[in-house]
C-alpha cells in the first residue's frame, strides 16, 4: 500500500520554514507498513491543491495533507477539499466549544474567524485536535482510499497522527509488513566501513536490504525487510546484528535513536560524574546536544560560549600572552579553556573547542575548518586538532561530534 504526503504553504516553497512534517509522517506510516510513493510541497492556491490531491488519489490509497487549516484568508485547504468532495459545510458544536475553551485559557477572544475553524465539510469525519484550534479531517474516497487533512503545526499534527490517524489506518486497511532497524556506527568512515563489512553484506538473506546513511562522524546502517512476517524479520535482523557486532563491535553506538551524546549521558549518570563545556567555534552546539536529553541536569554543570578572546581570558582564565603568541585556535588555548571550564563549573570533566568556522579567518597554516578540541579529566587534559571541512555548518557539526567522541573515548578507557 502506498501513500502520498502533501505539505501546503508558500512559506515552505520560499524556504521560510523547513518541512519537518513529511519526514515525521513518513516514519509513522512506514512503521505500520505503508510505503511512501511521493512527498510534494505546494503553494496556498486552490488550483495547486485540487490538481495535486486528485493526482495523488489516482496513485496512492492514502493521501496525507498538512497545512492551510488556520483561521485566515490564505488558509484555503478546508474549503477546497469540501468543494472537491462536493460537500456543504456544517458547524461542529463540539469543536466550536473546544476552540472557545482553548482560546479562553490563552486570554484570546473567540472571534468569527476562530468560529469558522469549527466549520467542517459534511462528508468528512472530524479528527479532534486536542492541542489546537484546527480539527483534522478524514475523507473516504469513492475508490476505497482515504484523504486525511491535518494542521501544519508540527506538534498538533504529531498528536493527531499518533492518537487518531495511525490507529484508524491500521483498522481500515490490511497492511503489509515493513520492518526497518537502523544500527548507528561511529569512528569509521563510510568507505572503510563498507570494505570491512562487505562479506557480511553479501551474505545477507535476499529479503534483507542494507542502506548506508552517513552523517558527521557516524554512519547509520539501515536493514529493511518487506512483505515478510514481522516476527520472522525481526528475528533475522537481530541475528545479523550479532554477526555485525563480531566484526565492528567497538564501532557500534547502538540501535535506532542511539547517539554518542546519549552514551556519554548514560556513562556520566552511572559514575555520578559531572560535565561542563567551553565552546568558541561550536557556539553552544555541544551544550545543546546534552541538555536536549532528559536527565542532563543531574550531571551538566555549565556551558560557556567564550567567543571572544577577552571572554576566554576573563571567564576561563586563558593567558592572553598565549593567545597573542599561539593564536586563539591553538592547542594551548584549547587546553586552558577545558581546564578553565572544569575549574569554574566545579565539574569532573570538561570539553572545549576553538577553531575557524569560516567562511573567512583562515590562513595557510590554519585554514578554515581547523579546530582544536580539548577534554579535561580528573587525571589530566588531552587535546587534538581536527580538520572539520570547509562549510561553516559542516565544521560546527563535525567539530561537535569529534569533541563528544573524545570525551566518550576518555570515559570508556
Amino acid at each position: 500500500m502506498n501513500a502520498t504526503i502533501i505539505t501546503i504553504g508558500d512559506e515552505i516553497l520560499i524556504g521560510q520554514i523547513v518541512d519537518t512534517n513529511s519526514a515525521s509522517i513518513s516514519r509513522k506510516l512506514n512503521a505500520i507498513g505503508i510505503a511512501i510513493s511521493e512527498k510534494i510541497s505546494i503553494g496556498d492556491t486552490k488550483e495547486a491543491i485540487v490538481t495535486t490531491v486528485k493526482r495523488a488519489m489516482q496513485s496512492s490509497e492514502v493521501v496525507i495533507i498538512t497545512g492551510g487549516l488556520g483561521p485566515t484568508k490564505d488558509d484555503i485547504t478546508k474549503s477546497t477539499l469540501a468543494e472537491m468532495f462536493n460537500s456543504a459545510m456544517r458547524y461542529d458544536e463540539t469543536e466550536g466549544e473546544h476552540i472557545r475553551t482553548l482560546l479562553a485559557r490563552r486570554g484570546i477572544a473567540f472571534t468569527e474567524l476562530n468560529r469558522n475553524q469549527a466549520l467542517v465539510p459534511e462528508c468528512c469525519t472530524v479528527l479532534h485536535n486536542a492541542h489546537g484550534t484546527a480539527p483534522g479531517m478524514w475523507f473516504d474516497t469513492p475508490t476505497g482510499g482515504v484523504v486525511v487533512s491535518l494542521p501544519g503545526v508540527p506538534f498538533e499534527m504529531e498528536h493527531l497522527m499518533d492518537d487518531i490517524v495511525v490507529p484508524r489506518l491500521e483498522s481500515r486497511f490490511q497492511l503489509r509488513s515493513i520492518v526497518h532497524t537502523t544500527i548507528i556506527t561511529r569512528g569509521i568512515p563510510e568507505s572503510i566501513l563498507a570494505e570491512r563489512i562487505a562479506a557480511w553484506e553479501d551474505a545477507l538473506p535476499d529479503y534483507l536490504h542494507l542502506a548506508y546513511l552517513p552523517a558527521p562522524n557516524i554512519v547509520r546502517l539501515r536493514l529493511s525487510a518487506y512483505d515478510i512476517d514481522k516476527a520472522e524479520a525481526e528475528s533475522a535482523i537481530n541475528i545479523e546484528i550479532e554477526k555485525l557486532r563480531a566484526i565492528i563491535g567497538d564501532n557500534i553506538v547502538g540501535i535506532e535513536g542511539a547517539t554518542i551524546e546519549k552514551l556519554v549521558h548514560d556513562m556520566l549518570l552511572q559514575r555520578g560524574a559531572t560535565l561542563a563545556v567551553a565552546e568558541s567555534c561550536t557556539g553552544g552546539t555541544i551544550a545543546a546536544k546534552f541538555t536536549a536529553i532528559a536527565g542532563a541536569s543531574q550531571y551538566f554543570m555549565a556551558g560557556i560560549v567564550s567567543y571572544s578572546n577577552a571572554s576566554k581570558c576573563d571567564i576561563l582564565g586563558v593567558r592572553m600572552e598565549d593567545i597573542e603568541r599561539e593564536g586563539a585556535v591553538s592547542e594551548c588555548v584549547a587546553r586552558q579553556m577545558a581546564e578553565g571550564a572544569r575549574r569554574v563549573a566545579g565539574a569532573d570533566y570538561a570539553i572545549a573547542t576553538t577553531g575557524i568556522a569560516g567562511p573567512t579567518g583562515g590562513s595557510e597554516l590554519k585554514p578554515v575548518g581547523t579546530v582544536w578540541i580539548a577534554v579535561a579529566t580528573p587525571t589530566g587534559t588531552i587535546a587534538q586538532m581536527r580538520n572539520s571541512g570547509t562549510d561553516r555548518g559542516q565544521i560546527i557539526s563535525r567539530a561537535s561530534a569529534y569533541a563528544i567522541e573524545m570525551l566518550y573515548n576518555e570515559l570508556k578507557a
